[in-house]
């Protein structure tokens, strides 16, 4: 029982985090154990280089595209996720994944995991199958079975034989085991399999660290203790003796918290709200009598809107997300070899594969520890080819070994997406952000929006006033934790200081300012602009479709793109007025007669956008009432983007 006595939830514990969301490498086992062999699946689990390290928040992918490869890296087929654990994934429709084949959750909607806590050791036992298939007791004559069996969870091993004597003079055979026991099936009372079963199930309840139990013909062995351990075997008759491993003994770290990649800082944020979550509620009438009142209500679609993030733009990175492409990145590096997609040569590193960029990432890696983060898909980079890279710094005032971004458009439906994590803890000392196993959240409540994409962008530059961004979303779901889930928000970091791309260096955090600047448009260079105001806009179309598996699941379609470019000045000609009565489009490729918009810092820090195919759409020249200089007011349409380029000290996962 819970009540309303403690302490409240104040602004000064709440929180939101930037997550990437990246294509992500999950290598799979059958479930519950052994190799892919064609057969059709629904469900998979991750092999131990994926749970050793990484714990899936329960049904945070659901929605995403599970994606299947074979050993060529070569796409074969998906499926639509319905639901998850810490590390299984059930999907629908089925696959059926052949010996060599992995599989990729895909990036809309997929944030990356970060390391989970872990504490001690889990161990699994040993389970397996044993199917007595023959009546005839000659049949098993000499047969034997070896199991490994251990002496304590994740102790020492040994090895036992147990061998059947049809006869009571059988000689042992040959096993190869440590130890042996016989199982004697000679009594002429014993004629059936399930007879046999039963003399089985007895000589094994004899043996230390091991039992048996029989339903009929099948008996199931189970080691007493856990750890990694051998199949069963048997040596001469399979056929008669069918072994199934049902439950393959390990041991893996025991979880304690789950994270999310949710250490990340979003910049100089001047106000953002959260996707607000509303749920349709509908009051019905069944056609019943008696009362005026309705007779039933449920709960419909549920839907998640209203996202926005008000930069001060210290970095102009953002603009990959409105794109949707990342054609190109220039960035110092130096070569590291990586031999494992899931394990860095350096605690704390950066990552690129400097021979090809994904255009919609996973584009930079992060080591968190020595942990990749999200770890490396065949399909995507080579593992040989990723080197470490150097980070920006300022020397002398300006940027050293600083990162370029070459953003272009995406006309298809694949615009890159990111998480959000809200947090509103209430700032406990030890295990600040963790959340606890109560009915109700009373330390820390976590909500995690999934699949924003920018809808629209707006980019205001304003006489004596920082660059701003705006960026309005259009968000897939919001995500509740489950009550008797562990996760630590924040992925534990306590210090924002210490959040990844927060910088040290003051001139990286410090904002464009709208006097570092130049605009160019009908090749001239206008140098009394006022203000400028780019917008632009995506126009997602939210979409519902059959087979997600959960109501509260949307997607957002890319459609007609626009851009508006809005400014005022001061006249020093009729120029622009002569431009919105020309009717031909200028259409020109050349620089300086294209639209062009660049802001800078002193530390050598930029970002250019330049537009082609533009006319002017309208103007105003008001009177000045106080007879002071004639402002013209301006819109500019362009249709297409010629070219973005960023440099920054910003590193963009995807």
């Amino acid at each position: 029982m819970t009540t309303d006595c403690g302490d409240i939830f104040l602004g000064s514990g709440a929180s939101i985090t930037f997550v990437p969301e990246n294509d992500i490498y999950f290598p799979s086992t059958k479930d519950p154990s052994g190799a892919f062999d064609g057969s059709s699946l629904s469900t998979i689990k991750a092999s131990s280089a994926f749970s050793d390290v990484f714990s899936l928040v329960n049904d945070l992918y659901i929605g995403c595209l599970i994606e299947r490869y074979n050993s060529s890296n070569a796409f074969q087929d998906c499926a639509r996720i319905t639901g998850n654990t810490a590390d299984t994934i059930t999907f629908s429709p089925a696959l059926s994944p052949a010996s060599g084949d992995y599989f990729v959750i895909t990036q809309y909607g997929a944030p990356v995991p970060g390391p989970a806590e872990t504490s001690g050791t889990a161990y699994t036992e040993e389970v397996t199958t044993v199917t007595f298939n023959s009546d005839g007791k000659a049949d098993y004559s000499a047969d034997y079975l070896v199991f490994t069996i251990l002496a304590s969870a994740g102790g020492a091993a040994s090895t036992r034989a147990f061998w059947f004597d049809d006869t009571g003079a059988v000689s042992e055979p040959s096993h190869g085991a440590t130890a042996s026991t016989v199982v004697p099936i000679s009594d002429g009372g014993l004629v059936t399999k399930e007879e046999y079963a039963a003399a089985f199930t007895t000589a094994v309840n004899g043996v230390t660290n091991i039992s048996a139990t029989r339903s009929g013909n099948v008996v199931t062995v189970t080691n007493a203790n856990g750890g990694s351990n051998s199949a069963a075997t048997t040596t001469s008759d399979s056929a008669n003796l069918a072994i199934v491993r049902t439950t393959a003994g390990g041991q893996t770290a025991s979880v304690v918290a789950k994270k999310l990649l949710a250490d990340e800082w979003l910049g100089l944020v001047e106000s953002i709200s959260f996707p607000t979550t509303e749920v349709e509620t509908k009051q019905v009438n069944l056609a019943l009598g008696g009362s005026r009142n309705y007779t039933y209500q449920y709960k419909g679609i549920e839907t998640a809107s209203g996202g926005n993030i008000a930069l001060v733009s210290n970095h102009a990175a953002w603009l990959y997300y409105f794109f949707g492409r990342c054609t190109g990145v220039t960035a110092s590096t130096a070569g590291e070899a990586i031999s494992d997609a899931f394990v860095a040569p350096t605690s704390g590193a950066i990552y690129i594969d400097d021979g090809s960029v994904t255009e919609t990432g996973p584009i930079f890696y992060r080591s968190v520890g020595t942990d990749l983060c999200p770890p490396i898909a065949p399909h995507l980079d080579a593992i040989g080819g990723m080197d470490k890279l150097t980070a920006p710094t300022v020397s002398s005032g300006a940027i050293q070994d600083g990162i370029t971004y070459t953003f272009e458009e995406q006309n298809g439906e694949l615009l890159p997406s990111f998480s959000l994590e809200q947090v509103f803890s209430k700032l406990p000392s030890t295990n600040t952000y963790r959340t606890t196993t109560d009915t109700y959240a009373d330390t820390n409540f976590v909500k995690i929006a999934r699949g924003n994409r920018v809808n629209t962008m707006t980019i205001t530059a304003n006489e004596n006033e920082e660059i701003k961004m705006t960026m309005d979303l259009n968000t897939r779901t919001v995500h509740d934790l489950e009550t008797d889930e562990l996760y630590e928000a924040r992925r534990g970091v306590t210090d924002e200081t210490s959040f990844f791309n927060y910088e040290s260096e003051a001139t990286f955090r410090e904002p464009f300012f709208f006097s570092s600047g130049y605009f160019k448009a009908f090749g001239v260079t206008f140098m009394k602009i006022n203000s400028i105001t780019l917008t632009m806009n995506n126009n997602l179309t939210e979409r519902r479709f059959i087979g997600v598996g959960n109501k509260s699941i949307q997607e957002g379609i890319p459609a007609q793109r626009n851009y508006e470019l809005q400014f005022t000045g001061h006249v020093v000609d009729d120029r622009l007025y002569q431009e919105l009565v020309n009717q031909d489009e200028n259409n020109s490729t050349t620089d300086g007669q294209m639209v062009e918009l660049n802001f800078s810092k002193a530390n050598g820090e930029e970002f250019t956008l330049k537009f082609k195919d533009y006319m002017v759409s309208a103007n105003n020249f008001p009177l000045p009432d106080d007879k002071g200089p004639v402002v013209v007011e301006t819109t500019v349409m362009p249709r297409n983007l010629h070219s973005c380029t960023v440099t920054t000290h910003w590193v963009l996962q995807g």
